[in-house]
C-alpha cells in the first residue's frame, strides 16, 4: 500500500476487519451479519475513495471482489488467510 499515511492504514485495516467479519458470517451462514459487514466495508471503501487514497482504494476493491469470488467458489478458508496477511502487512510497513 503506497498511500502511506496513518489514517489510510487505519481505514484500510478497518476494511480488512470488515471483510474478515464477512468471511466469518458467510462461514456461519449468517446472511444478515454478512450484509451488515459488507455494507460497512463499502462505507470504508468509499472513505478511501473520497480521501483520494488511490492505491488503498484499488486494493480494497480487489479485496471485496476476492471475497465475492471466494464465497461463490467455496474457498473462504483460503481467502481468510490471505486477507489476514494483507491486513497484517499494514502494520509492518513504515
Amino acid at each position: 500500500m503506497e498511500d502511506g499515511n496513518k489514517s489510510t492504514k487505519f481505514y484500510f485495516a478497518n476494511l480488512g476487519a470488515d471483510v474478515a467479519r464477512c468471511i466469518r458470517a458467510a462461514k456461519d451462514n449468517n446472511e444478515l451479519r454478512y450484509e451488515r459487514s459488507l455494507a460497512r466495508a463499502y462505507q470504508t471503501l468509499d472513505y478511501l475513495h473520497k480521501a483520494r487514497c488511490h492505491t488503498s482504494y484499488e486494493e480494497g476493491l480487489l479485496m471485496l471482489r476476492g471475497l465475492a469470488l471466494a464465497r461463490a467458489d467455496g474457498r473462504l478458508n483460503i481467502y481468510e488467510s490471505r486477507v489476514n496477511s494483507i491486513v497484517a502487512s499494514c502494520y509492518t510497513q513504515t
